[in-house]
């Protein structure tokens, strides 16, 4: 049960970061097609100006997924799949563990019959003659 729990606790961990890398790559994409206008537009210089936030947001979220590890911009349905691996691996875990808990509780059932038959004071059975005889 125990590595049970440590695999649903890392599961869990790589699941949260899979779906904050979907989010900024999702993020991203939508910052990284108006820097791309940017080449198109009139006047450059106004057009970065008017979008200095998509600009800084752009930047942070590179730096965030360069921190995450992430070099190259996966698909989003690539990123989906994976959250979708991990969340069946994480059910199957899980319904792991709640097996392994039932048997544990029967074992824990059979130790305490076993423990009480155990301890329990020995039974005499009354001995008659005519028992004795045969």
């Amino acid at each position: 049960m125990k590595v049970a729990d440590q695999r649903i606790a890392q599961i869990n961990s790589e699941l949260s970061t899979q779906k904050v890398i979907q989010k900024h790559c999702d993020s991203y994409r939508l910052c990284r097609k108006v820097i791309e206008d940017c080449k198109s537009a009139k006047n450059p210089k106004a057009y970065r100006t008017k979008h200095q936030a998509e600009y800084q947001l752009h930047d942070s979220l590179k730096k965030e997924l360069q921190d995450l590890g992430v070099t190259k911009i996966p698909s989003s349905n690539k990123v989906q799949k994976l959250i979708e691996n991990l969340e069946s691996e994480l059910a199957a875990t899980v319904r792991e563990k709640q097996e392994f808990q039932k048997k544990q509780k029967t074992l824990d059932i059979i130790k305490q019959n076993f423990t009480a038959l155990l301890n329990a004071p020995e039974m005499q059975v009354p001995v008659s003659g005519k028992e004795l005889a045969l």
